[in-house]
């Protein structure tokens, strides 16, 4: 088994994320407008939810613990803040189309965990966090709004994942790989000569087909977003284990997971949904969303160090 695989339930698959509620997240947004000169250029659109270049700051700002510049932030700084915001946005954004409120009661309880976990009470961070982890309590309880929510969705998630993949370090060398392929190199044998990954590199990257759930999440989502686009080929893929360029081998759609079978996964699900159906818009100075990948990138590097490290 490739160490790409792994349980879903882990640090990636229940981080302390979640959504805010409209009522927190419209106090959120003021609190974050505020802390600019009220610039009104639109940066980021996530579904109804837009947010200003001085919003954006101020969530580097509050991630960083140090005051910045909105007209010197460093892109992929703020493409990893951005992307951050994006993809949590992007559930709170599902669950208001389904009616899915977070109560006064929710965010209390949220924030005692919160502290009694160790976060500091002055972390500026600290009510994002709560909105976050109150929200995601409520997905975990699986109301009538979170069923209706996953099940108008579940299609989407339809599919075993036949896939090969090659695995690299850097983002610029998966940007490499990627236009290695675009150039006609051969797939299986790029994987051989350059994947990290030894198990699935000597099979010319083939991980086989296997149930949604075995790979890393930002694995899984890209997969089903080149599926949904009809795409054969994404990347770069990010995750704990580097950059992986993924092929579509086979498509093989399967009946989803019933609602009621997908226990402690139904948050990881949900989530897929949200990065999958919202509409997202980001200015280019904060980076590129790429829908199929379901991520907020930053500029690409030159090639040709990619291309050296590969030995090309």
């Amino acid at each position: 088994m490739t160490r790409l695989h792994r349980p879903l339930l882990g640090s990636d698959a229940r981080p302390l994320t979640g959504v805010l509620n409209r009522a927190f997240f419209s106090l959120l947004t003021a609190a974050l407008l505020a802390a600019g000169c009220g610039s009104s250029i639109e940066a980021v659109r996530v579904g109804d939810t837009a947010l200003d270049r001085n919003g954006v700051a101020a969530l580097v700002a509050e991630a960083s613990g140090e005051q910045v510049d909105v007209d010197a932030l460093d892109a992929s700084t703020a493409a990893a803040v951005v992307d951050r915001y994006v993809r949590y946005e992007a559930l709170s954004d599902l669950l208001a189309e389904y009616d899915v409120v977070v109560d006064d009661e929710a965010f209390t309880a949220a924030r005692d965990r919160l502290i009694v976990a160790g976060i500091d009470a002055a972390d500026p961070s600290l009510p994002r966090f709560i909105g976050w982890q109150a929200a995601l309590d409520v997905v975990e309880a699986g109301g009538s709004g979170i069923r209706a929510a996953y099940e108008a969705n579940a299609h989407l998630l339809g599919h075993e994942l036949c896939t090969s993949h090659i695995l690299v370090p850097y983002e610029d060398d998966a940007h490499a790989v990627m236009h290695l392929l675009a150039s006609g190199e051969d797939f299986a044998e790029l994987a051989t000569s350059v994947s990290q990954d030894p198990g699935s590199g000597q099979a010319g990257g083939s991980l086989g087909c296997v149930t949604l759930g075995r790979f890393v999440p930002t694995f899984e989502r890209a997969t089903l977003g080149a599926l949904a686009a009809g795409a054969t080929l994404v990347g770069p893929v990010r995750s704990e284990f580097g950059f992986h360029v993924i092929r579509i081998d086979e498509v093989r759609p399967v009946p989803p997971v019933a609602f009621d079978d997908l226990g402690p996964r139904l948050s990881a699900a949900l989530l897929q949904v949200a990065g999958l159906t919202r509409t997202v818009e980001v200015e280019s100075r904060f980076g590129t969303w790429d829908p199929v990948v379901g991520r907020v990138v930053p500029p690409a590097g030159p090639l040709a160090p990619a291309l050296a490290r590969l030995g090309s």
